[in-house]
């Protein structure tokens, strides 16, 4: 699948379908309107060029946020040094609705979530163009 912000400075193509789409109603995620679909750096192909943003509220972010300095369309985010692994979320809003037809719709509870559990405490919200909407 292949996407990209408004003006089109900034394309991303994933390899395959997110699992999921994760809605996470976090401080930083609720303003930036993105909705998730994680894949490892390997499965996404990023080209242009982005401006970053990390929250300040906190003492360790675990995501830069990256969005289109032309059109201020939020594109993606990478995990910081606070964190490891190898992942990275991709806002499929990016992406033509009809390509997510199907997919699972989930929501997190950021704003009361910790970091000191797990982020996997999500719940079904339905399937992408029948009960959800990106």
């Amino acid at each position: 699948m292949i996407g990209t912000c408004h003006c089109k400075a900034i394309t991303i193509e994933v390899a395959h379908r997110p699992e999921y789409v994760n809605f996470c109603d976090c401080s930083l995620c609720a303003k930036v309107g993105g909705a998730w679909g994680y894949y490892t750096s390997s499965d996404v192909k990023i080209a242009g060029p982005s401006q970053s943003y990390r929250r300040s509220d906190i003492d360790s972010p675990a995501v830069e946020i990256h969005f289109c300095g032309q059109c201020g369309t939020t594109t993606h985010w990478v995990l910081t040094e606070h964190c490891e692994g190898d992942q990275l979320g991709v806002n499929v809003r990016l992406f033509d609705p009809g390509e997510l037809k199907g997919v699972e719709g989930r929501t997190l509870d950021g704003r009361n979530w910790t970091g000191e559990t797990p982020a996997d405490h999500r719940r079904p919200i339905g399937t992408i163009g029948h009960d959800v909407f990106i």
